[in-house]
């Protein structure tokens, strides 16, 4: 294989081994949306193949110039033989310089057709892989790895016997013209539809589960002081749904918690909003946290994961212990009683958003990256 040039386009395969839901499932897939797009816009050819499934078949994301689904969900291993041929039959057909592989079992895929056809990868790691069998071996065959925070960068080093030398940190980033884009009228709109009046909104963006902390979000909500004026919406669906509101109803918190079920129009949302939630017991990074801030709303977020790369307490957000309760009904107290401090908090997470986290930033870094792995790989 031919490397080429700093200022030649490059033939990138996008490899997505879990099942593709168009954006709806998650960071994962909002970061590999944003990634073809851009990559397409600066004069890259995108190949996508993700995983074959009943979710967002038809839907062929912006930037692609082909698009293929293969059975790498099936636990038949004739499938997963299959699927590895056909992968190396889309590289020869769209002479693919480099393949951009997303979750553990891409990864797994990148390596294997790598010693087949030389053709280098990168390996995008967007959660710690927990279930991963033979940890420690991971270092030994996997190469070239990005880490969307530092803490998972420790966290492969630490258990998957990786070296620093082989995996790079790339934060993911936001691109401020789509959260600048909803108007003041969709925002009011929301409120509206959302029963917001003249309270204090804290917004939770996130999968409805136990390690988001919705739980926590509630116990600290009882609390509160019945007299307090806030709301606090909650976007998402998830396995835990009904469980939590089953505890709102309980707890008499029907009045002060809105379930708002998925939320395609996430930045109106974020400008209905005050305060920004992000209570995670586990979290690799914190997206929906860097989307508040650049929308300009104060930060009120747990310290896990990735978290404390993002905020920091008291100049930009404010950051509690993960699980406490007690200490997340204290913040959002304060937040609601002093509105300048929302106001200093939100301009400051704004500023942080804009010089850290820009969309533009991490897509130059990643393209770097590209060439750099492209340039190191001697021809066959």
């Amino acid at each position: 294989m031919q490397s080429p040039s700093n200022s030649a386009n490059l033939k990138i395969l996008v490899l997505f081994t879990h099942v593709w839901c168009g954006g709806r499932a998650g960071g994962a897939e909002t970061h590999a949306l944003q990634l073809m797009k851009e990559m397409s816009l600066r004069g890259h050819q995108i190949t996508f193949v993700a995983a074959s499934g009943p979710f967002g078949e038809e839907n062929t994301p912006q930037g692609v110039t082909a698009e293929y689904r293969l059975p790498f969900q099936s636990l038949n291993p004739l499938d997963k033989l299959t699927a590895y041929r056909q992968l190396i039959e889309i590289i020869n057909r769209h002479q693919i310089d480099i393949v951009h592989a997303h979750h553990r079992t891409g990864g797994y895929f990148a390596e294997a057709i790598f010693r087949r056809t030389g053709v280098p990868y990168v390996i995008t790691v967007h959660d710690i892989w927990h279930h991963a069998p033979f940890k420690f071996l991971h270092g030994r065959f996997l190469h070239r790895m990005i880490a969307v925070s530092a803490f998972i960068q420790r966290g492969l080093m630490e258990r998957f016997g990786v070296t620093e030398q082989q995996v790079r940190v790339i934060h993911n980033g936001v691109d401020p013209a789509l959260i600048e884009k909803a108007s003041a009228e969709e925002a009011a709109r929301l409120r509206e539809r959302f029963g917001v009046g003249e309270e204090v909104v804290f917004s939770l963006v996130a999968r409805i589960t136990k390690s988001k902390g919705h739980y926590d979000l509630i116990e600290a909500l009882r609390l509160l002081p019945r007299t307090l004026n806030y709301k606090c919406l909650i976007a998402g669906e998830g396995k835990d749904k009904k469980k939590l509101q089953a505890l709102v109803a309980r707890y008499g918190l029907g009045e002060r918690v809105v379930f708002c079920g998925f939320q395609a129009n996430v930045p109106a949302l974020l400008r209905a909003s005050d305060v920004i939630l992000q209570p995670s017991h586990r979290e690799p990074f914190g997206l929906s946290i860097v989307e508040g801030m650049f929308a300009g709303k104060a930060p009120l977020v747990s310290d896990s994961g990735g978290i404390p790369e993002i905020v920091t307490n008291g100049f930009d957000g404010i950051v509690f212990p993960a699980r406490d309760a007690s200490a997340l009904a204290k913040g959002i107290q304060l937040l609601v009683n002093d509105p300048a401090l929302r106001h200093r908090l939100g301009e400051e997470a704004a500023r942080t958003a804009n010089r850290r986290f820009l969309l533009s930033k991490t897509i130059d870094e990643t393209e770097a990256c590209y060439r750099e792995i492209v340039r190191e790989q001697k021809p066959t």
